[in-house]
């Protein structure tokens, strides 16, 4: 039922115990001294320990203490075990950590139902324990669900303003730059239409482990809706986001995608925003600016990207 631990120099003693334990299906191991039993605690982990207060190298209570303060051992509880009746033996021993005081010579029946309390508390704790770990990982997939586009497998627009936030919040009070690319499939309507909607999220996948694959581990990149994209470049000025952009257009154009006509390419257009802006004072300015720069890049042609600043965006009246 049980692995448990005896830790106890007197043979006579760890030898009834044995046979006691072993005849209610418990596994026993046995320890003579405080410092093979914190040995066999290290590799065994049991489920509960009988720990004699009185041992020939350490005493029982800084065999406690140990166990206790060991993260990996601290959830194993401990019955000690004295010939001492002081009040302030038991108290010091239950100050230690340990779970309950059993007084040698030991009754049976009592030691029975004290081992089949304690174990019983354990099942519940780590059945709650388990339960706590289910819920929590349940909570972190919805959270993930919540933040997650389900095509791509790339964060979604909502995960991309919450971290449009904090980087434009750093940028107001430290002045730490950012750039922000917005990227459209070219004629991405058209491959709808031509091969249908499940080729389609077939290339807005590989679309966007293409952008993913040119971006670094620091910078978000997500779905913002349909077939567009937002990549947020941490601590990158204009000139470093326009390199950027390269690499994802010359990655995507050696991409062959063999569920479409051969010689057919699927083209990127990208416009650029970068702080510091000058002009640029609001957080939505960022989108605005880089949507602006996106029109520049289709209306030039497409396949390529543009970068411009707030007050172009302004100006022009498309």
């Amino acid at each position: 039922m049980a692995k448990i631990l005896v830790v106890d120099d007197s043979s006579f003693e760890t030898k009834h115990l044995k046979a006691l334990l072993q005849k209610e299906n418990h596994e026993v191991l046995v320890a003579e001294t405080g410092m093979q039993g914190i040995k066999m605690v290290k590799m065994g982990h049991p489920d509960l320990i009988l720990l004699d207060l009185v041992l020939p190298d350490i005493s029982g209570r800084e065999v406690c203490r140990w166990v206790k303060l060991n993260v990996e051992t601290q959830s194993i509880p401990i019955i000690m075990l004295t010939s001492r009746t002081e009040v302030k033996e038991r108290v010091a021993g239950l100050e230690e950590g340990a779970n309950d005081y059993v007084t040698k010579p030991c009754d049976d029946a009592e030691l029975k139902a004290r081992i089949d309390a304690v174990l019983r508390e354990k099942m519940l704790r780590d059945q709650l324990e388990k339960k706590n770990m289910e819920y929590e990982e349940l909570m972190r997939k919805f959270e993930r669900m919540a933040i997650t586009d389900p095509v791509t497998g790339l964060f979604n627009r909502r995960r991309f303003e919450e971290v449009l936030a904090q980087e434009f919040e750093r940028y107001r009070r430290y002045g730490t730059p950012f750039s922000c690319l917005m990227i459209d499939v070219d004629h991405f309507k058209r491959i709808n239409d031509t091969y249908g909607h499940d080729i389609g999220d077939l290339i807005l996948k590989e679309t966007a482990q293409t952008i993913q694959g040119q971006t670094r581990g620091v910078d978000t990149v997500a779905r913002y809706g349909g077939d567009e994209f937002a990549v947020l470049l941490s601590q990158q000025k204009g000139d470093e986001a326009v390199k950027a952009a390269g690499r994802i257009l010359k990655e995507l154009r050696h991409l062959h995608f063999k569920e479409i006509k051969k010689g057919e390419k699927i083209t990127l257009s990208i416009g650029i925003a970068s702080v510091p802006d000058p002009d640029l004072k609001e957080m939505d300015q960022v989108v605005q600016c880089a949507d602006f720069a996106l029109y520049k890049a289709k209306k030039a042609g497409r396949d390529r990207s543009e970068m411009t600043t707030i007050k172009e965006a302004n100006q022009d009246p498309k």
